[in-house]
């Protein structure tokens, strides 16, 4: 600290003791007390950083968290580390960054469950000009399914003693349902993986083309009613005989095209006829038939008509980002299946009813694709199916462990309202059925309603509101509590380390 300078009283005194320099004496005395009393005044330590003081901490762990706590960006946290502060002081503030840390987390689990769980809304759509509405997939099973006339042939060709024993087993096996399989009569005389393809060789014959179009997905499919001839179904091939023989698990692209209606206020109508006593079905192109699945009667000399209504919902591409659970469907390539290579609800639902029966029974209907390891199941095991029906949702949603969701993509075709008229003046025993097709007023879309975006969005405010914090700020927790906190030890490694070898010396 300066002094005065020892000459002063000499100076005063050729000045006549009034002047020091420029200066009249007793303001400059007074002007250097005041400098020395002001220098006394002044901290020790001056601040050697920018912002709120903070306290000395004894260990490196309390250093490092004053470090941290000083220069982050969280609000409250420099407050936890200034000097001077009563202990009531730093209980609050630790009780409010407690809390609202607690009410960040808790409004951030709130919306990730919304994310997860209810990402998306249905939403109508009205705009009719823009409606795509496809033509549904025709499913037509004989009943019953055996042609009597055929059997003398496919048994020479399979090898079979035609008894009377053997045709009346093959006759109710075509004409089998979960109903009457408790009655099916004991036959050994064939092995039970054969079964499927003779039934396929004694079916009815369906002449091509119904539809009177030129469909390259008409054929006929394996399903619990038995075979059935289908047309326009995209899936059907999955289910067809010669799939499940060469073990193909081959998926089919899907096509650019296929057909559609031509949107009319009045709607439109389809025309076809059936050989045969049958069920029939209007299905989804992108679906399967199972057991419970709507089906009508087409008898023998009838003209019927009926009213196909349809109901579509679609799903938006935003959705298909989400993960299964979140949009709470699945598309065909999801998979997920072990017996289909792609996944619809219905082949869900078979495949789950199928491991019921595994379960119970240890084997697989003939009807069911054959899976190796598993035995088709016999005339004794077929009558443990049908004690079992109860445990098969045979006309029951399937349990929750089957995992069935819907398909994001559906189309619902009803038949109902039918008028038959009998035609008993035509010489062939053919059925004539006119479907009046109401096109929907509406279609219903999934939504993307809460995405990522906003999920992130949410908490980031919240984070903001309750915390002051930034993605900057949760970059500077993770830099302190990883590469910083790494450099930080090492240096004070380095210096203990030093500090012992210079005791030591």
């Amino acid at each position: 600290m300066p002094k005065i300078p020892k000459n002063i009283s000499e100076k005063t005194e050729e000045k006549n003791n009034y002047f020091y320099e420029n200066e009249i004496l007793p303001d400059f005395q007074a002007r250097w007390g005041a400098t020395l009393k002001q220098r006394k005044s002044v901290f020790k330590h001056y601040p050697n950083h920018i912002g709120m003081p903070i306290i000395s901490a004894k260990s490196n762990a309390g250093k490092y968290f004053v470090e941290f706590a000083s220069s982050s960006s969280v609000h409250g946290l420099n407050h936890l580390v200034a000097p001077n502060r009563h202990p009531v002081e730093t209980f609050l503030t630790v009780l409010c960054i407690l809390g609202a840390l607690l009410c960040l987390i808790f409004l951030s689990f709130l919306l990730w469950d919304r994310y997860q769980n209810n990402a998306t809304v249905i939403v109508v759509d009205t705009d009719r000009d823009h409606f795509v509405t496809l033509k549904p997939a025709l499913f037509i099973c004989p009943v019953p399914s055996v042609e009597l006339k055929k059997i003398p042939h496919v048994f020479e060709k399979h090898g079979i003693k035609h008894t009377s024993e053997a045709e009346q087993f093959f006759v109710f096996l075509g004409n089998i349902t979960y109903e009457n399989m408790m009655n099916t009569p004991i036959f050994d005389e064939v092995p039970a993986n054969k079964w499927l393809e003779i039934l396929y060789d004694l079916k009815k014959d369906i002449s091509s083309n119904i539809l009177k179009a030129n469909d390259p997905y008409e054929t006929w499919v394996m399903t619990e009613r038995g075979a059935c001839l289908t047309t326009r179904s995209v899936f059907a091939i999955y289910a067809t005989l010669n799939y499940w023989k060469n073990d193909n698990w081959t998926i089919i692209p899907i096509p650019d095209k296929l057909p559609l209606y031509e949107y009319n206020v009045d709607g439109t109508q389809e025309n076809f006829v059936v050989e045969h006593m049958a069920l029939i079905a209007a299905c989804d192109p992108f679906e399967l038939v199972i057991y419970d699945t709507a089906m009508r009667w087409v008898k023998p000399r009838m003209l019927q008509r009926a009213i196909m209504s349809i109901t579509q919902i679609n799903m938006n591409a935003n959705v298909k980002e989400l993960r299964t659970h979140q949009r709470n469907c699945k598309v065909y390539n999801d998979g997920g299946l072990k017996t289909w290579p792609v996944y619809t609800r219905n082949m869900c639902i078979t495949e789950c009813r199928m491991k019921v029966i595994q379960d119970k029974c240890n084997c697989r209907p003939h009807f069911a694709r054959p899976i190796e390891g598993v035995d088709t199941c016999n005339s004794t095991q077929l009558r443990c199916i049908g004690k079992a029906t109860q445990s098969l949702f045979l006309l029951q949603y399937p349990p929750r462990s089957c995992e069935c969701v819907p398909n994001c993509n559906v189309f619902t075709y009803q038949i109902r309202d039918s008028e038959d008229t009998e035609l008993n003046d035509t010489p062939i025993s053919v059925s004539v059925m006119t479907l009046i097709v109401e096109l929907p007023q509406i279609i219903y879309h999934r939504a993307l309603l809460y995405g990522f975006h906003d999920f992130l969005t949410g908490v980031g405010g919240a984070a903001g509101l309750f915390l002051g914090a930034s993605v900057l700020s949760f970059v500077e927790i993770f830099y302190h509590g990883t590469i910083h906190l790494y450099f930080y030890v090492k240096r004070m490694k380095q210096r203990r380390k030093k500090k012992a070898i210079s005791i030591y010396n």
